[in-house]
């Protein structure tokens, strides 16, 4: 199995192929699609299930003559990225795809028996945690992904800002809070995050602020109002 420890998928923020670091140019927008599709599933597919997802609107014929088409398309560097034979397709071995990096650390960070690490809580840890999964694409199997890591991520994110706000380290506890927030803007969870740093600080004005500010979006958006956990944050303070 061909290894390549220099080539880089990355989905999070955008698609880049990279080489060494160095971005790949000119990949058409057919053959990023298959590069992101096997990165994403990080195993051996067959062409059919390939071709199915990628072309679901298409015969079975059809879609399989789009996915040789695609396939034989491809050049290298790129190509070598992939493990190609007659009946299978998949992610060669040794290729980085971000958002598993990106995963492992969010998972990490929602492990109750594993204390995150400073690294893990630090700036490039919320940045990582900040960027959807291929934004701007709107395939299904794009759509599903993205989700799932939005979820993870904002979760992962609260996570951050609660430890951050725990130990006193409140203006990285609010940029993680910012960023859940941003990914999520009707998320209550997310706004009790932003809300507890405002408070942790010393800054009631700025807590209820946020609060207002998420109750009249919630209106707008849902016809909803705060629940009384959230009311009940500035009660107490």
């Amino acid at each position: 199995m061909t290894e390549n420890p220099g080539y880089e998928v990355s989905l999070l923020g955008g698609f880049v192929f990279s080489v060494d670091g160095d971005a790949l140019l000119g990949l058409s927008g057919g053959s990023q699609r298959l590069v992101a599709f096997l990165a994403l599933r990080d195993r051996t597919l067959t062409r059919q299930q390939v071709a199915g997802t990628l072309w679901p609107e298409s015969t079975d014929a059809q879609a399989g003559a789009s996915l040789r088409s695609a396939v034989s398309r491809l050049q290298d560097p790129a190509r070598r990225a992939l493990r190609v034979t007659a009946h299978d397709l998949g992610i060669a071995e040794g290729v980085v795809v971000d958002v598993y990096r990106s995963q492992s650390l969010a998972h990490r960070l929602l492990d109750p028996e594993s204390p995150p690490s400073k690294e893990d809580t630090g700036r490039d840890a919320v940045s990582t945690l900040s960027d959807d999964l291929l934004p701007g694409w709107y395939d299904d199997w794009v759509v599903l992904a993205a989700e799932d890591w939005r979820q993870l991520r904002v979760q992962a994110l609260e996570a951050v800002a609660a430890g951050l706000t725990a130990v006193d380290r409140l203006a990285e506890a609010a940029v993680a809070a910012l960023a859940a927030v941003r990914a999520e803007p009707l998320r209550e969870t997310a706004r009790a995050a932003l809300i507890r740093v405002h408070l942790a600080e010393g800054n009631p004005a700025g807590a209820i602020g946020e609060f207002e500010r998420y109750r009249v979006l919630l209106q707008a958006e849902l016809g909803l109002e705060p629940t009384s956990r959230l009311r009940r944050l500035l009660e107490n303070d």
